[in-house]
């Protein structure tokens, strides 16, 4: 399952006292060495969304920490059979679970020079990008597509993007938001575009 939320930008720069008691210690240590106010919430609100998912798909109600694997890709301490991802950019985040390897990435549509173009694309990607008549949502669509897939064989970026083809990728699904795009790589993967109101099913 695919859990998105791209709002942000309109939770409260305090994050609540009922939302920091949802938290890990290492997430709350980790949202306090961050400086900017949207990336401490963004930091948050990823982790409330695998929160919501483990309760909504497995259950599971405690707060959960994490273990990294010989690839450092996060992996759940007390439930190891549970494969999930967190990503975010700007005021979008987004967690994928799943009982099998998974990865997720957020790409927010931004002007993309030629030099960033060819570092990331392959060649047929390349040619079709400068093609395009909206290249710069090309890039952003075939990108998170090429991280999603990385995240999930615990590869990330340090490999070539343009050793991969986004259009070989086949276990993903892709969600188009309004100046963003989303994929998740893994099996049955199904999309919840949840609102800020999702977040009560926690502490009600």
């Amino acid at each position: 399952m695919l859990y998105i939320f791209d709002e942000v930008d309109k939770m409260d720069d305090d994050i609540p006292e009922s939302m920091i008691s949802l938290l890990s210690e290492a997430r709350i240590a980790k949202i306090q060495r961050l400086h900017s106010p949207l990336k401490k919430k963004a930091s948050a609100a990823a982790y409330l969304l695998l929160r919501l998912a483990l309760l909504e798909i497995y259950g599971i109600e405690k707060t959960v920490e994490f273990e990294y694997n010989e690839k450092g890709k996060p992996i759940l301490r007390d439930y190891s059979h549970i494969y999930f991802n967190l990503s975010h950019s700007k005021r979008t985040v987004a967690c994928a679970v799943s009982n099998a390897e998974v990865g997720v990435d957020v790409q927010h549509i931004s002007p993309i020079s030629d030099q960033v173009a060819k570092r990331v694309l392959t060649e047929i990607e390349y040619n079709a990008f400068k093609d395009s008549k909206t290249p710069d949502k090309f890039f952003c669509e075939i990108w998170a597509i090429k991280e999603s897939f990385l995240k999930k064989t615990g590869q990330g970026i340090t490999s070539d993007l343009r050793d991969l083809t986004a259009e070989t990728v086949t276990d993903k699904v892709i969600f188009e938001g309004k100046d963003y795009f989303c994929c998740a790589c893994g099996s049955d993967m199904k999309i919840r575009h949840i609102g800020r109101g999702d977040f009560e099913q926690l502490y009600n």
